[in-house]
């Protein structure tokens, strides 16, 4: 199945707001399709312009603001300010032991040092080539869904990322390092910055996961109709309403 098809099918199945997207990172940012556009953009942002606008961009450390995303997907290595915790001192937490142990709960593959120059985003639909991650923007009954297929032939629960910071870059980060599903709550930058809605989670995966598993599993789980979306209501019960608006014998 290619990534035209995936998304179609994910687009089908999850009815979602928005278009998948794909993520390709690069050891050499001379190799990314296209050049980054002339001025700063966070990841977040980048993401945004995909799934909203259908615009396929790359990215480049040194045309980014944030430190931690850039972290977070292994682009730059992670900086003191972060892994000590005091970046977090006084947004999130009281001090740097609390703070520490709250960047230290994002995962971050710059904890490891840089490993890439670049990034390529763009929607799924239009990606010729493989990508590493998708990244799906999901409300709570879509990520029911997409658990639930990731259970299907294994029954293994997905792991939720609920720290709330850098969950998009963290989300792409743990997938493209642990080759496993991940499911993160929005941080208040992407908010800001990417346009994430109130009711948005993010669901980040392996594409080969989509493509070898999750959409035929999506289609089977949905067969037992329990696992569907939208969820329809039960209407096999007599509901109670006024006098007045219930029929009466003599109405008969």
């Amino acid at each position: 199945m290619k990534p035209v098809e995936i998304s179609k099918r994910l687009l089908e199945i999850l009815r979602l707001d928005t278009d998948p997207i794909a993520v390709t990172m690069y050891k050499d940012k001379e190799e990314l399709p296209r050049k980054p556009q002339d001025f700063k953009l966070n990841l977040c942002q980048l993401i945004s312009m995909a799934r909203y606008q259908r615009k396929s961009t790359s990215g480049v450390p040194e045309l980014m603001i944030c430190s931690m995303g850039a972290a977070c997907v292994g682009l730059i290595d992670t900086p003191e300010a972060i892994s000590s915790g005091k970046a977090a001192v006084g947004p999130y937490c009281k001090d740097e032991e609390s703070g520490k142990n709250f960047m230290a709960n994002t995962f971050k593959l710059g904890d490891s040092g840089k490993q890439y120059e670049g990034v390529y985003i763009q929607p799924l639909s239009v990606s010729v080539n493989e990508p590493d991650v998708v990244v799906a923007y999901v409300n709570p009954a879509q990520v029911m869904r997409l658990i639930h297929a990731c259970a299907y032939d294994n029954g293994n629960k997905v792991t939720a990322d609920t720290v709330c910071e850098a969950a998009l870059c963290s989300a792409i980060g743990f997938a493209l390092a642990k080759n496993k599903p991940v499911v993160g709550f929005p941080c208040a930058g992407d908010r800001i910055f990417g346009g994430t809605q109130s009711h948005e989670l993010i669901f980040a995966a392996p594409y080969s996961l989509f493509r070898d598993k999750l959409i035929t599993a999506l289609e089977e789980t949905q067969k037992g109709g329990f696992s569907v979306y939208p969820v329809p209501p039960n209407m096999n019960w007599t509901p109670a309403m006024p006098p007045t608006y219930t029929i009466q014998p003599e109405d008969l």
